[in-house]
């Protein structure tokens, strides 16, 4: 007999909404602060230092974001999380999403929010400089490299990178992200 979920389906946050929960929290975790870089710029800068003749094995992309073969996207892989989980509930709205880095998502897992703060405590980054201000998770080197490259995108990717010229060209969304944005770590 097979187990059968109670549950409902998680449906898929669609990519321009997850591109405007990255862009709302300024491609920051939401939990740790930290940078985080969008995972198909790196299956691309793996391609393309790759077919520029270089030689040695490169650690940029794997599917799987497995620690020997893509560190980056061990720790700081982008990935949208649900504040309240979608396990106990937690929807699919916007107010409900935040970004989130690998290494966070694997700590947090369907822990509520309130939850994960108290097990993993914040710690402050001390930017000498201060919080980054125009990171982008390297979003606008994966448009540029698959604006001149365009065969080489996945169905994914240009789907991607719809999403991503869409948020960043609607007057609408940008206004509404400078006027009602909020800064990374604060939870709405």
């Amino acid at each position: 007999m097979q187990a059968t979920s109670t549950r409902g389906t998680r449906k898929p946050i669609p990519k321009l909404v997850q591109v405007q929960v990255f862009e709302k929290d300024r491609w920051l975790c939401r939990w740790c602060l930290r940078p985080v870089v969008f995972p198909p710029a790196m299956r691309l800068l793996q391609h393309f230092v790759s077919a520029a003749g270089h030689k040695r094995p490169l650690a940029f992309h794997h599917p799987n974001w497995r620690r020997d073969l893509s560190p980056l996207l061990d720790e700081l892989g982008a990935s949208v999380d649900h504040v309240h989980p979608h396990a106990r509930g937690g929807t699919n709205d916007p107010e409900n999403l935040a970004t989130i880095c690998a290494k966070c998502n694997v700590r947090k897992g369907s822990l509520p929010a309130d939850e994960h703060l108290r097990r993993y405590k914040r710690v402050p980054v001390k930017g000498k400089h201060g919080e980054p201000q125009r990171w982008d998770g390297l979003a606008s080197v994966f448009v540029t490299l698959l604006d001149a490259n365009p065969s080489l995108a996945t169905a994914s990717e240009k789907a991607w990178a719809n999403a991503l010229k869409h948020a960043w060209t609607t007057p609408d969304y940008c206004d509404a992200k400078v006027a009602g944005g909020h800064s990374a770590g604060h939870l709405s």
